[in-house]
């Protein structure tokens, strides 16, 4: 499985699952996934890896609200060390 994203809307969030592999290749998928227009919760659970454009879109998702549960702790430490370098 490279990558699967599905979504469900319950109590005003919209959850995104992604399930495998978040590369450059599957970003736009999970842009026209987290609709703008909804307070977007991301369940990575199931995430495999991330290249570093897939941490990148994750970290960004990050910063702008959205939250981000089951995160896999090595996409963990991936995501701090990319807070910790941004000036």
């Amino acid at each position: 499985m490279d990558l699967h994203i599905s979504t469900q809307e319950k109590n005003g969030f919209l959850t995104v699952r992604v399930a495998g592999r978040l590369s450059t290749v599957g970003l736009g998928e999970l842009r026209r996934a987290c609709r703008e227009d909804a307070r977007v919760r991301l369940d990575l659970s199931d995430l495999v890896s991330a290249d570093e454009a897939g941490t990148t879109l994750l970290a960004t998702m990050r910063d702008s609200g959205a939250e981000l549960v089951g995160v896999p702790p090595y996409i963990d430490l991936l995501l701090r060390t990319r807070l910790e370098s941004t000036p």
